[in-house]
């Protein structure tokens, strides 16, 4: 009879449980609760290549990014960008923060932006932009490259990629190595 009584306790409190309303429960939204603000997409160790006629010409990597599928961007942290060249050469743009248009993969990259060309120039700035339809980066911001000794800074330029192919466009100041101390 105890066996009985309690089989019965035990399929009533199971009905019980299962009439009581259920709790529905909200997400808190980030700040701006417009649903273009909120990522369809939270993605760590982020990783997009580019190709054209099957070839890798861009790789995108990042510790984390989002994705805003509305907006067709990615917001990424912690970026590195890969360039390979026709010759076989990869230049490589570091940065802080990117934002990348998913549609045209244009990027926006910003703090701490490095890029090194595969022929041995380093470009120094904090604001850089590449248009991969026109192959270019740009910026209009405070900019330094840097060859062996050599210095050059302005504000605002374009180049190609692999830097071979730069102008600035304002302000422009080179520092130079001394040739006569070199013989």
């Amino acid at each position: 009879m105890k066996k009985i009584f309690i089989i019965f306790l035990s399929l009533v409190l199971c009905f019980l449980s299962a009439c009581q309303k259920e709790k529905k429960i909200k997400p808190k939204l980030p700040v701006g609760e417009n649903i273009e603000d909120i990522p369809n997409f939270i993605i760590e160790d982020f990783k997009l290549k580019s190709t054209e006629d099957g070839k890798i010409k861009m790789e995108i990597i990042s510790k984390a990014a989002q994705i805003f599928e509305m907006k067709k961007k990615a917001k990424a942290q912690f970026v590195t960008v890969k360039f390979f060249e026709e010759d076989g050469k990869i230049s490589v743009l570091y940065g802080d923060r990117a934002e990348i248009n998913t549609e045209t993969n244009a990027i926006q990259m910003n703090d701490n932006v490095v890029l090194k060309a595969s022929n041995g120039i380093i470009l120094k700035t904090n604001k850089l932009f590449w248009d991969d339809k026109e192959k270019k980066i740009f910026s209009d911001a405070e900019v330094e490259i840097i060859k062996d000794k050599n210095r050059i800074k302005g504000i605002g330029f374009e180049s190609d990629s692999g830097l071979k192919n730069i102008k600035l466009k304002n302000k422009v100041e080179l520092r130079a190595r001394n040739l006569e101390n070199e013989n």
